[in-house]
């Protein structure tokens, strides 16, 4: 199993103000059509979980790319996405563009678009943590 995993710090903007926060884009060739953002703040970590076509295509974007709960776009120099909870509340996360472009470049060399397919085995056990 690959991992792809670019460390950078990002910040989120909630309702009312502004935090500095640490971020993680986690890629595995297990799971390939996924990308994890792995989000440490002062309240605490939490991790979304999306497409990896998603934020490609949020990347050449100047305009949301999304339906659902989470979308991307890019700005000059930042990379925004908007995330909508369970409860109705929506949290958007900026992160400098070049890192999620490299993100992106390392998760498409590990794996290219298109070429993905889902070992369920493999898939089962790292849910699981099980070793083969």
């Amino acid at each position: 199993m690959s991992k792809v995993v670019v460390e950078t710090a990002g910040w989120i903007r909630g309702e009312v103000d502004v935090e500095t926060v640490e971020v993680a884009l986690a890629y595995e060739t297990a799971d390939p059509y996924a990308v994890r953002v792995h989000i440490t703040s002062a309240e605490g970590r939490r991790c979304w979980t999306f497409g990896r076509d998603l934020m490609a295509d949020g990347l050449r974007s100047m305009v949301p790319v999304g339906e659902g709960a989470v979308q991307v776009q890019a700005t000059s120099v930042l990379t925004e996405i908007s995330y909508l909870d369970l409860d109705g509340q929506s949290t958007t996360l900026r992160l400098p563009w070049w890192n999620t472009r490299e993100f992106i470049r390392l998760s498409q060399e590990a794996v290219a678009r298109g070429d993905e397919h889902c070992d369920v085995d493999s898939w089962v056990m790292a849910l699981t943590d099980q070793e083969s």
